[in-house]
């Protein structure tokens, strides 16, 4: 005769049915997981393809035991949670089922609060257990790692092409956007507009770098707000800034722009008897036709700016070929 009690401890996850389908005994483990049910059907679904068939569970469970195969039980309201194992006929019509969670054993313990008191100390289970939630935390804590690596590395590489005083593009981020504007100037053309203020080191010499660093800052922002959305600004030294002005027309929209620009920087006050902020700029078109090489365009664009300096500063002027 089998000691029910004895068997429910030693075996925590047995099953003692009869061919009836009626659970004779369960292991404590187990009524944890069946709570109430009181026959196979209560709890289990046929698992079809996987060992059992698509009639009455014990009946299918019956006819593999004995047999070396495996039995699997589909719980019937977790249907995430599956019980795998074997067993053995104690009389004609009693098993013994030993059973686990196997692949499921996470759902399982998650859904009925399983814990290591309740598998017996044979079983590794919850030490698998503990190493995969060890190696998830492990994985989650590396994307994590990986996530903080990955933003520090966008800020750099924006940080290295930023301009610390203005925020514009410094002259690295302007070789990047300039580079890509000059590969595709066939189908996308742009005007370089070279701006360099007037009287910059008088500014500097009077009032200090404090004073300039506040003109700089103040005229960057005016770019940064009158150049479009596809346009592009930077600062690349000193106080010399460049302007990439993409549009069909660009020659008309960059004077168009730089016209506003110069209305602009006159708000910008220094003290009482210097006057107002001026700054003179140099328009050149790329469009495809007439420049194949950068520094062509650079050369026209610096041409203009002088011809704008000599013709008296605070003024737009586009390259043309009377320049040459």
């Amino acid at each position: 005769m089998v000691d029910l009690p004895r068997l429910a401890q030693l075996m925590p996850m047995h099953l003692l049915v009869d061919r009836a389908g009626t659970i004779l005994s369960r292991g404590r483990t187990l009524s944890k997981v069946l709570a109430g049910a009181s026959r196979l059907e209560e709890a289990f679904v046929p698992a079809n393809g996987i060992g059992l068939g698509s009639g009455p569970v014990a009946g299918d469970l019956f006819s593999l035991l004995g047999g070396g195969k495996r039995i699997f039980l589909q719980m019937r309201h977790h249907p995430d949670v599956a019980l795998r194992g074997h067993g053995i006929r104690l009389s004609q019509d009693i098993a013994l089922l030993d059973l686990g969670f196997g692949i499921g054993l996470s759902a399982a313990v998650q859904t009925f609060g399983l814990n290591d008191s309740d598998f017996p100390p044979s079983d590794l289970a919850m030490e698998f257990l503990f190493l995969h939630e060890a190696n998830r935390a492990a994985l989650q804590e590396l994307s994590r790692v990986n996530s903080r690596l990955e933003e520090a590395r966008e800020n750099a590489q924006i940080l290295s092409i930023t301009d610390p005083l203005t925020g514009l593009l410094n002259r690295r981020g302007f070789e990047i956007v300039f580079t890509r504007a000059f590969d595709q100037r066939h189908r996308k053309p742009f005007a370089l507009v070279h701006l360099d203020l007037d009287r910059f080191k008088d500014i500097n010499d009077t009032f200090g770098h404090a004073a300039g660093d506040r003109v700089l800052t103040e005229i960057a922002s005016i770019l940064a707000t009158e150049v479009r959305l596809d346009d592009r600004a930077c600062r690349v030294g000193g106080d010399e800034f460049l302007m990439l002005i993409f549009a069909a027309r660009p020659e008309a929209d960059a004077m168009a722009i730089g016209k506003r620009i110069l209305d602009r920087a006159g708000s910008v006050g220094i003290a009482a008897g210097f006057g107002a902020v001026s700054a003179s700029m140099g328009v050149a078109v790329c469009d495809g036709t007439g420049v194949s090489r950068p520094h062509q365009l650079f050369e026209m664009a610096d041409a203009a700016l002088y011809r704008a300096k000599l013709s008296g500063r605070g003024r737009v002027v586009q390259w043309s070929d009377t320049m040459r």
